[in-house]
């Protein structure tokens, strides 16, 4: 089996983070290439951002077809591009945040996210909407730092993480907790010894859900959302 983990930043302080717990999770006999994009912004912090890496992440799954990897994941807590990649896709391709969320509904009645700044909050209640998640949906809040400085001051990440997690547990009746940001990874298990609630790392669940689809031989369906479009003629 051969996975692509695939930031969709040019951070390599965030693609370490990311291989990092790959290779802490990753079944021995996975093939995981860990990579990023070549050109892009160096965070995702805005829609524009997204966009801007979206055809170089698109791109990137292409290449994956053809160098014959059973599965892609897009590792931001975005999951920019998700669709499109799909559409264009002969083989599974899965985003950190549809996954997470799915799994945190299998774990408990609400969950939370914890994301990186006050704006991403109205971000993530609208990504919670799009896919139907809204009634186990607990809260979404900040730790009031950016992607790369989460991914550099693992010391703060916990410290103000902890803080805010257990609000959303105490206050808002979060029986979840999901670390909302690909900078995150590696702080789940502190975080869920002190809250003693499940924390969920994106990488590493979206990893291990992703090697058991592709053991099945799962994928995605051509029928309508994710049918193969058509070819277009670019002027």
């Amino acid at each position: 089996m051969k996975i692509l983990v695939l930031n969709p930043n040019t951070s390599a302080a965030v693609t370490a983070r990311i291989a990092a717990v790959v290779e802490r999770f990753r079944r021995p006999e996975t093939e995981v290439v860990v990579g990023q994009i070549s050109h892009g912004p160096e965070a995702l912090e805005s829609s524009y951002d997204e966009s801007l890496a979206v055809p170089h992440v698109l791109a990137a799954v292409a290449n994956a077809n053809l160098q014959r990897f059973d599965a892609v994941i897009i590792a931001a807590f975005c999951d920019p591009g998700l669709d499109a990649a799909r559409e264009i896709s002969g083989i599974p391709v899965f985003g950190l945040e549809e996954t997470t969320c799915a799994v945190a509904m299998l774990l408990g009645n609400r969950f939370g996210i914890l994301t990186e700044q006050p704006h991403k909050v109205a971000v993530k209640q609208q990504h919670i909407r799009k896919h139907g998640f809204d009634a186990r949906f607990a809260s979404v809040r900040p730790v009031g730092m950016g992607v790369q400085e989460i991914a550099t001051d693992p010391e703060r990440v916990a410290r103000v993480g902890l803080e805010v997690a257990r609000r959303m547990v105490e206050d808002d009746g979060a029986e979840v907790i999901v670390m909302g940001c690909a900078s995150m990874a590696g702080h789940a298990d502190d975080l869920e010894r002190a809250l003693q609630v499940p924390v969920l790392d994106p990488i590493a669940v979206t990893l291990k859900v992703v090697e058991a689809l592709a053991e099945l031989g799962v994928r995605h369906s051509k029928r309508g959302l994710y049918a193969t479009p058509a070819p277009q003629q670019v002027k």
